[in-house]
């Protein structure tokens, strides 16, 4: 989409042209993109109707394969709020993931340690950030 490009592109300007050495992907608690993308996708799998009918129901469904990630790791006895949770978590990942495979010139300067592309979530609640490190696809993308 044209948000991915303007953040790869952006990011490209930062990590090149401005030397920026580390990409910090921060997600929060009760994001509701996030929330919503999750339960649009477990109402969508408990039913035969998969057309968009907006473009806000389109963005929720591109991030389908994020809440089916969280719902795979959390198991389908999982409810729709711990599968959202989790989701936030798995969408920091997925989201360093899309860095390393679509931004060749970030995939090779974290391939040469110039840079670091680090995962965190900022905890609303309590204005903490839990740092997650790298993501563990990492060594198979570069």
């Amino acid at each position: 989409t044209h948000a991915e490009g303007s953040m790869v592109g952006s990011l490209e300007f930062s990590t090149g042209k401005l030397g920026a050495q580390l990409i910090l992907v921060l997600g929060h608690t009760k994001c509701g993109a996030i929330y919503g993308a999750t339960n649009a996708y477990l109402e969508a799998k408990n039913s035969e109707v998969s057309s968009v009918n907006s473009a806000l129901e389109g963005l929720l469904l591109d991030l389908a394969p994020v809440a089916e990630k969280a719902l795979a790791d959390m198991g389908s006895n999982s409810d729709a709020e711990t599968v959202a949770a989790h989701a936030v978590r798995v969408n920091v990942f997925h989201t360093i993931d899309f860095l390393l495979k679509y931004s060749a010139p970030i995939r090779e300067k974290v391939k040469n340690g110039q840079l670091e592309i680090q995962g965190g979530i900022y905890h609303l609640d309590s204005g903490n950030v839990e740092f997650m490190g790298r993501s563990p696809s990492q060594p198979e993308l570069l």
